[in-house]
């Protein structure tokens, strides 16, 4: 239980020890150069396919698991853009795309963050994605909790040898890591709106809020569902035109229901 001091005009309460390991990840961005893309795509046809399946009783995969599947499948177009640079003129081109998603889960009284991990996400579909991370949102974060809490209690000099092999090994990523963020924040909140993340992967994918305005179907004009989304680079990797370029891909994926929708 989080301790809590009463002062004059305020309170102090002890600062989350697992919030020390999201810390300790953000640092490394301080040396990155990062680019962001930010674009809309219509969703209109996606969350009429699940509600229409929620209606008939049957399994709706969530929209997390969704973007996932087509952010792997369109980053396997160009795999340098989810490029590793691990030394100053190497870079490491997976032949996989491993995607890290967060869930949150209360924590000693407090909301965190906890990282799950999404294997060669693009090799599954989106049902056996939804599940993974189902299965972690029930019980599987548990069995990090005790590791984290663990290692937060290292001093911070300590935790750094032991993390930049973790983000900067491309052993270690090809085999148990990932090359991909997939950071959703619209599912926290109502309305449009786009995240500008503070991450360290070569790709990050941040999903924001959506928001109903009219659009043109058909040579007329009808009320439609967009959902922000900012799709952040790493400039050292990427340059504007393939970054606008995949940003493309991924809109069409989305709004033509990518492995959900029949025309997907």
């Amino acid at each position: 239980m989080t301790g809590k001091t009463q002062k004059d005009g305020y309170h102090v309460v002890d600062f989350p020890r697992v919030r020390e390991f999201v810390i300790d990840v953000m640092i490394p961005v301080e040396k990155k150069h990062m680019i962001h893309v930010l674009f809309e795509a219509d969703v209109t046809d996606v969350r009429k396919y699940r509600e229409k399946r929620k209606i008939e009783g049957a399994a709706v995969p969530s929209i997390t698991a969704f973007i996932i599947k087509c952010v792997a499948d369109t980053a396997m177009t160009n795999k340098r853009i989810a490029a590793l640079r691990f030394a100053p003129r190497k870079l490491a081109i997976f032949d996989d795309m491993h995607i890290t998603c967060n869930v949150e889960k209360e924590i000693d009284g407090q909301s965190q963050p906890m990282g799950l991990v999404i294997r060669q996400a693009n090799r599954k579909n989106i049902d056996e994605i939804h599940d993974e991370i189902h299965s972690y949102a029930e019980e599987g974060y548990k069995k990090q909790i005790g590791p984290m809490k663990n290692f937060a209690r290292l001093p911070r000099f300590l935790r750094a040898i032991f993390i930049s092999p973790m983000m900067n090994n491309p052993n270690t990523i090809a085999k148990r890591g990932f090359n991909i963020i997939v950071t959703s924040m619209g599912m926290f909140g109502a309305g449009g709106g786009h995240v500008i993340p503070y991450q360290h992967a070569s790709l990050c994918i941040s999903v924001g809020g959506i928001t109903k305005k009219p659009g043109m179907v058909d040579d007329h004009v009808e009320p439609r569902e967009y959902l922000s989304i900012t799709a952040t680079f790493d400039h050292d990797i990427t340059d504007g035109a393939p970054a606008a370029r995949f940003a493309q891909v991924l809109k069409e994926h989305i709004e033509r229901g990518h492995g959900l929708l029949s025309e997907g």
